[in-house]
């Protein structure tokens, strides 16, 4: 009875043995042997949320790995089923299911360039976005007017013209450019690329000066109006930005509303003139020279942009005369009312420190693309006129 006891038991531990060898050898073969033996790299494209066994049963179609179930318990054993990132991965169906995993859970998602260049209006930006195939044209408009998006990134304007930081981004490949949340994305990355851009010259703006709180008036008394601000007195002179508070660095949140509306606004004027990085302090210094002087701006750029998305053509004279353009400052004293554009960073450097000079006009050379720098009016008219003959010539 005993020996017969002793035999099973080492029948059992001999079929344990077995069994364990044989789970030991498979998982070696799973873990060592690629699922083909005629290596392609093919693309996985992982959702947002997406479970791991989702994921797995996605490698299994395309190639990637042999069996699912030994995939998932991989994973278990690594700690990795809830490390799954979301994006486009460039896989080998050469590689093991260890390499397969570390992809998809520590790899980098395959990256997409968004190309936006300097002095785009946000209605160009958002055509550039949709024709690169990363947000529909009326979500990114709907974001960048959104009071919320606005004051999430505090910006403290009607939409988020001049933030939209012209650069050339690397970016996931949206699987739905259709969903709002795609535009919502690229948006946010092009506003805070601004906000770091620009740091050192929004630190050294004025702080936001503190809310007042709100007096009761007396009875019967009739409460004043607020004042206005005279945006030709209030701009930019020729001296260079203040500098920061000895409080310290301050947050987007902290800065002067005003200050940051004539930095981006100034800066848009000077990236829509000019072209020519030696230009523009140049440009700047002008436009700080005529509101320091109450000069109207007569910038043409801001009555294109007060005309809108529709404009097409030259400006007509109607539409220099036209007061209820806002922006038009051939009629409306001082800085327009908002960014025309969103400008580069050298065109911000220059609007916070304008060129410390005399002159008071510009023109283009009809030669290049740059301009001829004028001091008096007349001065000016002759180099009109040697710009018209030019073109006419040419």
């Amino acid at each position: 009875m005993k020996q017969g006891i002793l035999r099973l038991l080492f029948f059992l531990f001999l079929a344990l043995l077995l069994a364990g060898g044989f789970a030991a050898y498979d998982a070696y073969r799973f873990l060592s042997t690629p699922a083909s033996d005629q290596p392609q790299d093919i693309i996985i494209s992982i959702a947002p949320g997406a479970t791991f066994d989702r994921v797995a049963w996605d490698l299994k179609k395309a190639g990637a790995i042999t069996d699912v179930d030994r995939f998932r318990i991989l994973a278990y054993a690594q700690d990795a089923l809830g490390r799954v990132k979301a994006g486009e991965f460039q896989i080998n169906t050469g590689w093991t299911p260890e390499q397969v995993l570390r992809q998809i859970t520590e790899g980098q998602a395959i990256l997409y360039r968004l190309s936006v260049r300097e002095g785009l209006t946000w209605w160009e930006t958002a055509r550039a976005v949709e024709a690169q195939g990363f947000a529909r044209y009326e979500d990114f408009k709907a974001v960048i007017h959104d009071p919320d998006f606005l004051r999430e990134h505090n910006i403290p304007f009607a939409n988020a013209e001049g933030f939209l930081f012209p650069e050339t981004y690397l970016l996931k490949k949206p699987r739905n450019p259709l969903d709002r949340q795609q535009a919502y994305d690229v948006a946010s990355t092009m506003v805070r690329m601004f906000w770091k851009k620009s740091e050192p010259l929004w630190q050294a703006l004025p702080k936001k000066a503190a809310p007042i709180a709100a007096q009761e008036p007396p009875a019967g008394a009739m409460s004043s109006p607020a004042p206005t601000v005279n945006a030709t007195a209030a701009a930019s002179t020729n001296a260079t930005a203040p500098a920061a508070s000895a409080s310290g660095p301050r947050t987007p949140a902290e800065v002067d509303p005003e200050a940051l509306r004539r930095l981006v606004t100034l800066a848009s004027l000077v990236e829509k003139e000019t072209g020519v990085p030696a230009e523009r302090g140049l440009v700047a210094g002008v436009y700080a020279n005529r509101l320091r002087l109450g000069m109207l701006l007569q910038c043409d750029p801001t009555i294109i942009y007060g005309i809108g998305e529709n404009f097409s053509g030259a400006i007509r004279r109607s539409q220099i005369d036209d007061p209820k353009n806002r922006y038009n400052t051939y009629q409306h004293p001082g800085l327009p009312p908002g960014p025309i554009a969103s400008p580069g960073l050298d065109s911000l450097r220059a609007a916070a420190a304008p060129d410390q000079h005399d002159f008071l006009y510009f023109v283009a050379t009809g030669v290049d693309d740059g301009h001829t720098f004028s001091k008096t009016l007349n001065e000016h008219n002759k180099a009109v006129q040697v710009y018209r003959s030019r073109i006419r010539n040419n």
